[in-house]
């Protein structure tokens, strides 16, 4: 098992960075590194919104891993709850065509507030692969993607926020 954790500030309020966080998904036309993410699913019950995304891997997959790969595995399935009161989000990922014995991403990030006007999200993430002989590599690649995505993410919602404030006249 590999684990890692990450903690990523942002300069603007809690509740700014929650709504980027949400709303990006809504803008894809606005956002081509999303191009790859898809929402299968999406229910509400109360303060808690329960997703599941697909999400294609295959230009981002070191090749060692690709080769593991059987054909159609190229995309990720995550199922996640984000409780909205706890601004805490649970999620699962693992290969899609129930291939989970390659591996599986478990982890949980917590959104919270640095102080009136910053915020930062905080991950713990393990990955834990099953593949015959090869699975401290597999889950080192894997664990060496996420990372990187979660930068490409923070990244991301910069660029939602700056977008927003631009069509807002600038305002917060």
């Amino acid at each position: 098992m590999k684990k890692i954790q990450v903690k990523q500030e942002f300069d603007v309020p809690l509740q700014k960075l929650l709504d980027a966080r949400q709303e990006r998904y809504k803008h894809l036309d606005k956002f081509p590194e999303l191009k790859n993410v898809h929402i299968e699913e999406e229910t509400r019950d109360g303060d808690t919104l329960k997703q599941v995304r697909h999400i294609a891997i295959s230009e981002s997959l070191p090749q060692v891993v690709a080769t593991l790969l059987p054909s159609g595995a190229d995309t990720l399935v995550e199922t996640s709850t984000f409780l909205e009161t706890t601004h805490v989000h649970t999620f699962r990922v693992v290969p899609g065509g129930d291939l989970d014995h390659l591996f599986v991403i478990e982890g949980e990030s917590k959104y919270y507030e640095l102080d009136g006007n910053r915020a930062a999200r905080d991950y713990d993430i393990k990955v834990t692969s099953k593949a015959f002989l090869v699975s401290g590599l597999v889950e080192g690649a894997i664990a060496d993607v996420y990372a990187k995505q979660l930068e490409k993410d923070k990244k991301s919602i910069l660029n939602f926020i700056e977008v927003l404030e631009k069509e807002s006249g600038g305002e917060s």
